[in-house]
């Protein structure tokens, strides 16, 4: 018998093709039918073909079976390696044969297996943002500089939340998946690591013209700036005045008066100093315009005037308070004399402190009537107005003594009334002065009735 395991039968030639360990040789053989190898004792099975080799028939089983031809088994190319799969492929084993198929990642029949690049189709099912990299049966995802992630999902990396990554005077823009430093207005540079100030001073001619009312050019980091003279400043066109009053700059007691590149201080009335400081005039100390029978009173810039006790006005203008107008001012026994601001009762004639009155005999005192008894002393206190009548007037030597509030003064031409409505009490009367037109006030007189031509 054969060595199976070793013989190839190749039906479409009619032969078999076996392999000894030590020689190839070939026999040819016919396949009979299986019922001539029934006949000779040999029942095949039903994968085994019945031949006739030499006439003689025996069971050989069929290609992807083992056996003795009565029971045949199948192989198991793939467990057993007598597969011609590639290496790149799967082998599949089936009943008397086997089947190859490509891995994944790859493509052909089996027997010959060629990579598949995956990255030129929809670049590799990877992010848009992600490179794909092609690989034996595969290929691998990773994100683009810039951006992170797995490679099949990649987010943008903000390189600009890193304060450090540009210079100190650049600004940093994200873009996807990069940044860009951008040196700031006043500077030059890459923005990376080097940003260096322009001097727009040097660098721009005329940048601060003197049309514009600039004086001069001051380079400041980054930018720079155009000055003006004293009393101007640079509204970012040109020079225009300051306007110092708006910033209160005199004192709160004065009048600030705008002029062009400066401005003007002048303290207010009543008070005194350069405007800057302002200091209150006390006017009560100095010439003002109040009454000498007012008080002065003084205020911050200013004063007032009030009338003093017995007096009334505004205080630059005031007017004694006649105080004998009232009525039962003074007793029924005294005479009221008004002085300015004030009054007094008077006994006439009495002694007294014009409350309590004691008479005086005035003829027991030798100087109250003149020697030869020709003229007649008269002691005369005035105080109320009344006009004298004309036919009542008489005249009297000069030798008259009229004391005027305490003055004693020589009259020339006097008139004297005795009123009929009078009070006549004793040796006094009541009695009305008028002389040249100038109205002065009654008053009591005292005289030596028996030395006195009456009327």
């Amino acid at each position: 018998m054969l060595p199976r395991h070793i013989c190839k039968i190749v039906l479409a030639h009619n032969h078999i093709q076996c392999f000894p360990s030590n020689s190839l040789f070939l026999l040819f053989f016919s396949v009979a039918d299986p019922k001539e190898c029934a006949a000779a004792g040999s029942k095949c099975h039903t994968q085994a073909e019945c031949l006739k080799v030499r006439n003689n028939f025996t069971c050989v089983c069929r290609m992807g079976y083992q056996g003795d031809g009565l029971l045949c088994n199948d192989i198991d190319e793939c467990l057993s390696g007598l597969h011609g799969c590639h290496s790149q492929a799967r082998c599949d084993n089936t009943l008397g044969s086997y089947r190859c198929v490509c891995l994944s990642g790859f493509v052909g029949d089996g027997t010959t297996c060629q990579d598949i690049n995956e990255c030129q189709k929809d670049n590799g099912g990877c992010h848009a943002n992600a490179l794909c990299t092609n690989s034996e049966g595969g290929r691998q995802c990773k994100c683009q500089v810039g951006f992170t992630g797995n490679g099949f999902q990649c987010n943008d990396v903000n390189e600009c939340s890193n304060q450090r990554i540009c210079h100190w005077n650049a600004t940093c823009t994200n873009n996807p998946g990069s940044y860009m430093c951008i040196c700031n207005a006043g500077y030059k540079g890459n923005g990376n690591y080097l940003c260096l100030d322009i001097d727009e001073c040097s660098e721009t001619p005329r940048v601060c013209s003197s049309s514009l009312g600039y004086n001069g050019c001051k380079n400041l980091p980054g930018t720079y700036s155009c000055t003006c003279n004293n009393g101007f400043e640079n509204n970012g066109q040109s020079c225009v005045d300051i306007d110092e009053c708006a910033n209160n700059i005199c004192s709160l007691y004065a009048d600030c008066i705008n002029t062009v590149g400066s401005y003007q201080c002048t303290c207010n009335s009543g008070f005194d100093g350069n405007g800057l400081t302002c200091a209150d005039v006390n006017e009560c100390n100095e010439n003002n315009q109040c009454d000498p029978s007012a008080a002065c009173i003084n205020r911050l810039g200013s004063y007032r005037c009030s009338c003093l006790g017995g007096f009334i006005g505004d205080g630059r203008l005031c007017e004694d308070i006649d105080e004998c107008e009232n009525p039962n001012i003074c007793p029924s026994t005294t005479t009221c004399v008004n002085t300015a601001g004030s009054y007094y009762c008077d006994c006439a004639g009495y002694r007294g402190d014009g409350f309590t009155c004691a008479d005086v005999d005035e003829c027991s005192l030798a100087t109250q009537c003149h020697s030869n008894n020709t003229h007649t002393l008269f002691t005369l206190i005035m105080d109320c107005p009344l006009k004298c009548p004309p036919s009542l007037s008489t005249h009297l030597p000069p030798q008259i003594v009229v004391s005027l509030r305490g003055v004693s003064t020589q009259w020339a031409t006097i008139c004297a009334y005795v009123s009929a409505a009078s009070r006549v009490t004793g040796r006094t009367a009541l009695v009305s002065i008028n002389y040249s037109l100038f109205y002065v006030h009654c008053t009591s007189w005292f005289f030596c009735p028996n030395k006195l031509t009456p009327l």
